[in-house]
């Protein structure tokens, strides 16, 4: 049997209409992760256009018209470099295997060239062998892994980690929530903002953090409609912000928290610090009614992984980043 391929196949600029398009696309690959509309439009709208540089091409099939799927290359904010761009491409997947994939990534490979890029990253799901067949005939290979826990909130027992929040207690450790704190204005701001800096530049990635702007952050996290104020933890140790938990809420997943980052200062770890934030966001999660909370951690982060375990987390498959020098 020959398998059918779509040769009439054309890639122009993307247009602000395609975005149901595409939140259609990546929702019939990802549904475990939906997105919507007004989400991946302000993930884009709110990177700073004079840094990063973001490029997405639909792939359009000439004869019919209709999207076929979409390529995009964008500067990775937390990891920027001038040449260096994570890649991606999602195919409807009834017409995957007809060459699309392959016409995409020879549009991006062109786009590279022009930007006279170095690196280029991809992301893929652990249980997606195509996906990773793909890359790696494309002289991609693995660079980190990043392994996913859920944890269903009700089924903690909050008792039996009581000594956790005795003990920070004890130490001076108070925790509070970023939309009690916010109040303070500008300066409690810029302090919560050099907190995050120092947690992310320990964080395990692809290549070392990039500090990025107070601007930036605060586009991409503080004002981000996602963001929930009543769930993000903060840890102080008198005047001193010494760790914090976010967590985020997806629209299409309406009893689900994405639990984005659990940090604490380097001098403050040990002490039990990012427990006691982690079992405030448990917490919260029970006493609203959230069926599941999903987090992301690097494989070879042992001490947050060993955190999570405790906790109840369970593993799910994990994501890939997948490298190659151009």
């Amino acid at each position: 049997m020959i398998r059918q391929t779509t040769s009439r196949m054309v890639f122009r600029d993307f247009d602000s209409s395609d975005y149901e398009r595409l939140v259609e696309i990546y929702n019939a690959n990802y549904p475990d992760y939906p997105t919507s509309v007004a989400e991946t439009r302000y993930n884009d709208e709110s990177s700073d256009k004079s840094k990063f540089l973001q490029k997405r091409f639909p792939c359009v099939d000439k004869d019919s018209g209709s999207i076929l799927g979409f390529a995009r290359l964008t500067h990775a904010w937390w990891n920027f470099h001038p040449q260096k761009f994570m890649v991606d491409i999602v195919v409807d997947p009834q017409r995957q295997r007809r060459g699309v994939g392959s016409r995409s990534y020879q549009r991006l490979t062109e786009e590279l060239e022009k930007l006279h890029a170095t690196t280029a990253w991809a992301s893929v799901k652990e249980n997606m062998p195509r996906s990773l067949d793909f890359a790696t005939e494309r002289g991609f290979v693995e660079k980190q892994r990043l392994w996913e826990s859920r944890l269903v909130p009700s089924e903690l027992d909050s008792a039996s980690f009581e000594k956790y929040s005795h003990n920070a207690s004890k130490d001076g450790i108070r925790i509070s929530t970023f939309a009690e704190e916010e109040v303070k204005g500008p300066e409690f701001l810029r302090e919560l903002y050099e907190l995050v800096q120092d947690c992310w530049a320990d964080v395990p990635l692809p290549v070392p953090y990039t500090r990025v702007s107070y601007e930036q952050w605060e586009e991409k996290e503080l004002k981000n409609p996602s963001l929930v104020r009543d769930g993000f933890f903060i840890a102080s140790d008198g005047p001193r912000l010494v760790g914090y938990s976010n967590v985020w809420h997806m629209a299409k997943e309406p009893r689900t928290l994405y639990q984005a980052m659990t940090g604490v200062r380097r001098e403050y770890r040990g002490r039990g610090v990012a427990m006691v934030l982690k079992l405030r966001v448990i917490d919260y999660a029970r006493q609203n009614r959230y069926d599941v909370i999903k987090t992301w951690n690097d494989s070879a982060n042992t001490p947050i992984l060993a955190a999570n375990t405790k906790l109840g987390f369970k593993r799910e498959v994990g994501w890939i980043t997948m490298e190659k020098t151009l």
